[in-house]
């Protein structure tokens, strides 16, 4: 018998806008994922209507767009205005090729249609800058009688979109990227492009790039030096995380490790914890350093487990399979952990992506021309989106009696992992048994 003490001394607000999930232009998430205009249950717009109601079903309400590695030689331009004229281009991040019928509309439609309220996008900081993040910033949000504003006028959209969060590009300290940059030449340029758009737009927030992995080596000095330069004038820093059961690799020095036994894999989400912990006091030292009355709060955008889909690529080709793949049940397990290491930090991550909704490294995953289905994660999000409401408290709770085990790489690993919510009307107790019996869980409450 494992117990549980619930106290009342410790507890803080999340809302549902915490667990968002992610759509990038690559592979096949958005043409055959999200829209195939000749599928039998196609829209009228074209977008898949099996998927749709499984969105819905999920229940997200944040939803992160169109990337990722897309965004670093995105045109967003490109992708408005009447389809017949859209250029197709070369997607280099992808190796593919982009026809861009499915652009910045169709995702605001989309998102309205599978009930997605709290977009963010995400501006091309590698091969462009300050003016181009201004030119869709007004696009999107525009209020007045002015060039890009009257352009989505033009397009069909009288009323601004009214985008809050804007990502200030992506993963621009990795060597895969387009338009790498050293950690002070875009802490610079991400300062100055914030502080323009909120000029332009001072409803806004704006998310700085993180370390792209916890295992590449400038972590975490890549997080403090582009802090340095931006924190006064950013609201998020970035955090991305992917752990991968076949095998884990430094990026920088290529060491590859071989697959995880079950207990050290499921134990690997207290990497996750490590990680919000360490960014928490990087961003807590800028904040002393710089005498600062801010609090700077982290946006999760890019986290899952993954597994390779064993498809090879075929470079330059419309929607390039990219890592089309099942999950088992660890990976449901471990994927559980995870989400529960975001919660039990939600007092400083106040949003998170899933990567990706579709087809790649999924919840959902969808056949060209046939079915719809939930991958197992899929159930283990949706449950955590029912149950966060804007009245939703996580409580202190602790496991003061509860068995441990360790592994080759970690020591003290808690058999149940868990968190619980107060709803306002009921507790919830999460839970995730990483042991190979059954646990029996007993749950004692202390009012205060």
């Amino acid at each position: 018998m494992t117990h549980l003490k619930l106290y009342d001394e410790k507890r803080f607000d999340v809302y549902p806008e915490l667990f968002g999930s992610f759509l990038e232009h690559m592979g096949t998430v958005i043409y055959t994922g999200v829209y195939e205009p000749g599928h039998p249950t196609a829209t009228k717009e074209g977008f898949r209507g099996d998927v749709l109601e499984l969105v819905k079903a999920l229940g997200v309400k944040t939803l992160r767009y169109p990337g990722g590695n897309y965004t670093s030689s995105y045109h967003w331009e490109d992708t408005v205005g009447p389809k017949p004229d859209r250029p197709r281009c070369m997607n280099i991040a992808w190796q593919s090729i982009e026809t861009n019928q499915f652009g910045l509309h169709e995702f605001f439609q989309w998102a309205k249609e599978a009930g997605v309220t709290n977009p963010i996008l995400t501006v091309n900081l590698g091969t462009r800058g300050i003016d181009d993040a201004l030119h869709e910033l007004e696009y999107v949000n525009g209020r007045y009688d002015t060039k890009w504003a009257n352009l989505r006028r033009r397009n069909g959209r009288d009323t601004p979109f009214e985008v809050k969060y804007w990502c200030l590009g992506n993963e621009l300290d990795g060597p895969w990227q387009v338009a790498r940059k050293t950690p002070e030449e875009y802490g610079r340029l991400a300062n100055e492009t914030s502080k323009a758009m909120k000029m332009l737009d001072p409803s806004i927030q704006t998310i700085l790039v993180g370390s792209s992995t916890p295992n590449i080596a400038t972590y975490p000095s890549w997080d403090f030096k582009v802090l340095m330069e931006a924190y006064d004038n950013v609201d998020f820093i970035a955090m991305h995380n992917y752990i991968d059961r076949e095998q884990s690799q430094n990026l920088d020095k290529k060491i590859t490790r071989a697959s995880d036994e079950l207990p050290t894999y499921l134990a690997r989400s207290r990497e996750f914890d490590k990680q919000i912990e360490e960014i928490e006091a990087i961003a807590d030292a800028v904040k002393a350093l710089k005498h600062s009355d801010k609090t700077m709060n982290i946006s999760f955008d890019e986290w899952n487990v993954h597994h390779f889909s064993g498809k090879e690529p075929r470079p330059w080709e419309e929607h390039n399979p990219v890592d089309w793949c099942y999950f088992e049940l660890a990976d449901t397990l471990l994927f559980g952990s995870m989400a529960l290491a975001i919660l039990r930090h939600g007092d400083r991550v106040h949003l998170s992506c899933q990567a990706l909704l579709v087809n790649t490294i999924p919840l959902i995953l969808t056949d060209e021309d046939g079915a719809a289905w939930a991958n197992p994660t899929y159930y283990v999000l949706q449950s955590l989106l029912h149950n966060i409401t804007d009245t939703t408290e996580v409580v202190e709770s602790v496991l003061p009696d509860g068995d441990v085990y360790n592994t080759n790489l970690y020591a003290d690993v808690p058999i149940i992992d868990q968190v619980t919510i107060d709803t306002g009307s009921a507790y919830v107790v999460y839970a995730v048994n990483r042991g190979l019996a059954t646990q029996n869980l007993e749950v004692e409450f202390r009012s205060k």
